[in-house]
């Protein structure tokens, strides 16, 4: 029960070498030495990556050559099993169907004394269940199981040539803690390209509305130049977008079952958000466009020029997606429960737009060259706060959508 390799030692005296043809007679009547137990101890690490595995959805299955009562005694070591778990073996398997091995590999976590075919037919059972199943090898035999698995790892330092030509991923360290940390790799990359679709085309589907608008509002043009359109894709919307790619791991990345990797990219109500958010951008921007129409034509002056309602529009607009930029960093945590340098780089992309765009409004050539007019500190105090309605928007979802779930979880401890 400790795990332990047994090796039995016995040994014969002779007072020559035999010869070839009687090998199977000097290994009669030997003198027993006794028994030797080695433990072939598993790395620190992989029980604490067992336990991330099985914490993000994910379940670990020993498949081994060993005997049965050490494969069981390694797996309640490392958390992959429990005491009294059942352990099935190879001589079990040769017994099964097909159908009778499907009906159980879900119950099972420990595989003992399995021969190399053995682990396609567990591959194939589990494939079946439709679970995404991947599979070590460092064996020639095990080729044929890393090319029926979802995802075939080879083992780089043990591993032979042909299972690392069958799998689809080389483990260069043969440590399975780094399969947990590329698991892990791997969801953050997903997560911070939907974050990057996300803050694209919700912004982009609000600039949509608000310039389609002004002509049916009869505002006499678009609010928006080409070149200032062209800016805002590039400038405004590039560099934060950019910077949110780069988002650290979110703390709850590995306690989360994984999803459906047949799932559309707009699933799980990203599709929803954009629309959401493009319309409230809008709502705001052309909010803002009807009333500066008429403001702007009653407050003029040599330097306040008729038209700036359309600079106020665009100002507006960049701003807004600042405030978005700063609050999609996270779906479920507040801006002021996070880190402000966990991510420098949004920060920094945020200030360094915020100036720049200021710099189109104030400084006289880039001013002349974007088409844009000047802007009293009074118009420009009206667009930052109306901008800032869209992170307040932004932050407010998140707390109600936090109450449901505190809700809905009271309601299933109850029941």
């Amino acid at each position: 029960g400790r795990g332990l390799r047994v090796l039995g030692f016995a040994c014969k005296p002779l007072n020559e070498a035999p010869v070839e043809d009687m090998e199977g007679e000097t290994e009669q009547a030997l003198v027993w030495l006794g028994l030797v137990g080695m433990l072939d101890a598993p790395r620190p690490e992989v029980r604490n990556a067992v336990a991330r595995c099985r914490s993000a959805g994910i379940r670990p299955v020993m498949i081994t050559g060993d005997h049965q009562l050490t494969a069981q005694a390694v797996a309640e070591d490392l958390g992959i099993a429990q005491m009294g778990d059942r352990v099935l073996t190879g001589r079990d398997l040769e017994k099964m169907d097909q159908a009778s091995l499907e009906n159980v590999v879900e119950d099972v976590s420990v595989y003992a004394r399995v021969a190399p075919e053995h682990k396609l037919r567990i591959v194939q059972a589990l494939q079946r269940r439709k679970h995404i199943a991947a599979m070590t090898g460092d064996g020639v035999n095990d080729a044929p199981a890393l090319k029926q698995a979802d995802i075939g790892i080879a083992m780089g330092i043990t591993g032979t040539d042909v299972s690392k030509d069958a799998s689809d991923m080389v483990l260069l360290d043969d440590n399975f803690a780094t399969i947990v940390a590329a698991t892990e790799e791997g969801r953050v990359v997903y997560n911070n390209i939907r974050r990057f679709i996300k803050y694209i085309l919700g912004s982009n589907i609000g600039e949509l509305i608000t310039v389609a608008c002004a002509p049916l509002l009869g505002m006499g043009g678009v609010p928006l130049s080409p070149l200032q359109i062209l800016w805002m894709n590039l400038v405004t919307d590039g560099l934060p977008a950019l910077a949110l790619a780069v988002e650290p791991a979110d703390p709850n990345v590995m306690k989360r079952p994984p999803h459906d990797p047949q799932e559309s990219i707009f699933a799980r109500g990203l599709g929803l958000y954009m629309i959401r958010i493009g319309i409230i951008l809008a709502i705001l921007a052309v909010g803002l466009m009807i009333w500066a129409y008429g403001y702007t034509e009653q407050v003029q002056s040599e330097l306040l020029s008729r038209d700036r309602w359309k600079t106020m529009v665009f100002t507006t607009l960049c701003l807004a997606q600042m405030g978005h930029a700063m609050a999609i960093r996270s779906s479920t945590r507040l801006t002021i429960e996070m880190n402000p340098l966990s991510n420098p780089y949004v920060l920094a992309s945020v200030v360094l737009t915020t100036i720049l765009q200021l710099m189109l409004i104030y400084v006289a050539p880039l001013r002349n060259f974007f088409g844009t007019h000047y802007l009293s500190m009074t118009d420009l105090g009206i667009c930052l706060g109306l901008s800032m309605l869209m992170f307040v928007w932004i932050e407010s979802e998140k707390l109600v959508f936090r109450w449901f779930a505190l809700r809905k979880g009271s309601r299933s401890s109850i029941q």
